[in-house]
């Protein structure tokens, strides 16, 4: 019991500090191109924390399992170099028996990861396409195609360029028709800028053009209307379609699973993938155990990197085995024999020392017999 808590608590606060790290450099990584996005005007500054929110569990469904896998071989490397993984040995205690003890946490570790992998990971992912999908709404001038006439409510517009930002229209024209009394009326508006304004309380969009003129003029008649003017408010609608989401990993599990009784083998390797996250943690622990026998005169960091490049592997063989099945290039059997591989090379490093001795006694004994 008292091994069992050592061990747990020591695995749990160094996964837990491993995790930490990993997650503040890879975040830090997202929030410079989430940043250079908002530079860019296709992200809304105080939609940042959010958008990081939303990709957590993503990251943490990969690194958590990584984590305790650089854990085990941090503590078990640590016993090994300080000689107690042989007093331990010399009373009787394996380290199968090691094992043992920390099902709980390894138990716990593989219910976070599923549940961040089936449920959480999903959600946020959808959450965070939906954001983008969304910009076209909040972004100023997203739906406006520069050098092109376009319909934008009962108008005709044309914009001959757009600012970097995205706020302001260059070199605007619109064009519009009013029925009168003595006919219809053509209106046409000529300015060097057009910023679009949202009203907070009411949302109703209006269009500030800025030096500029206005004609109004009727078919057929020589007479027309002019306007020069500093600035022209209009009210308008921009109406955009928020677009679909259709990337396969924001849909929720349940979908996925009823798109694969359809057939959609991009959402069997999407489901497959999801299952795949929680077995890294106990396939990680029996790696990770077997690799972290070292020589006390080794230093314990010997197999450190040896052994990430394996759990590396690992992951990689998951993630092209799963892009595989999503092309029909290869059944589903495929990807669960890479995780049976793996554990069973687990297995059978963490069993090679008794496997000599046997070998061993047997070939004493047969010479012996001789």
């Amino acid at each position: 019991m008292i091994i069992r808590r050592y061990l747990s608590g020591q695995l749990l606060i160094t996964t837990i500090a491993v995790t930490s790290l990993l997650t503040l450099i890879l975040m830090g990584g997202r929030v410079i191109k989430f940043f250079g996005m908002a530079a860019e005007g296709r992200l809304d500054v105080n939609l940042l924390s959010a958008v990081l929110l939303y990709r957590l569990p993503g990251f943490l469904e990969l690194i958590i399992p990584l984590s305790l896998f650089i854990a085990v071989l941090l503590v078990f490397g640590r016993l090994y170099i300080d000689n107690e993984m042989a007093v331990l040995s010399s009373s009787g205690i394996s380290r199968w028996q090691l094992i043992g003890s920390l099902v709980p946490v390894v138990l716990l570790i593989t219910v976070t990861v599923a549940s961040l992998s089936l449920y959480f990971t999903p959600k946020g992912n959808y959450l965070y396409e939906k954001v983008f999908s969304q910009q076209a709404n909040r972004n100023a001038f997203d739906m406006v195609k520069v050098g092109q006439f376009q319909k934008i409510d009962s108008h005709m517009l044309y914009a001959n360029a757009m600012s970097t930002d995205k706020s302001q229209l260059l070199d605007v024209t619109l064009y519009s028709e009013k029925q009168r009394e003595h006919g219809t009326s053509q209106i046409m508006l000529f300015a060097k800028t057009a910023t679009r304004q949202i009203d907070a309380n009411t949302g109703r969009q209006t269009l500030i053009l800025t030096d500029g003129y206005r004609y109004e003029l009727v078919a057929g008649q020589i007479a027309y209307n002019r306007l020069a003017f500093k600035n022209y408010q209009m009210r308008l609608r921009f109406e955009v379609q928020e677009p679909e989401i259709t990337k396969i990993r924001a849909f929720s599990t349940p979908d996925i699973q009823q798109r694969i009784q359809q057939g959609d083998k991009i959402a069997l390797g999407e489901w497959l993938w999801r299952c795949s996250m929680p077995l890294l943690a106990p396939t990680g622990l029996l790696l990770a155990i077997a690799l972290s026998k070292v020589n006390p005169r080794q230093g314990r960091y010997l197999k450190l990197l040896p052994a990430i490049l394996l759990y590396i592997s690992l992951v990689v063989l998951i993630g092209a085995t799963r892009n595989k099945i999503a092309k029909g290039k290869m059944a589903e059997i495929g990807l669960w024999s890479v995780h049976i591989f793996y554990f069973g090379l687990g297995i059978l490093l963490l069993s090679w020392d008794d496997i000599k001795l046997r070998y061993q006694a047997w070939r004493d004994a047969k010479g012996a017999a001789v």
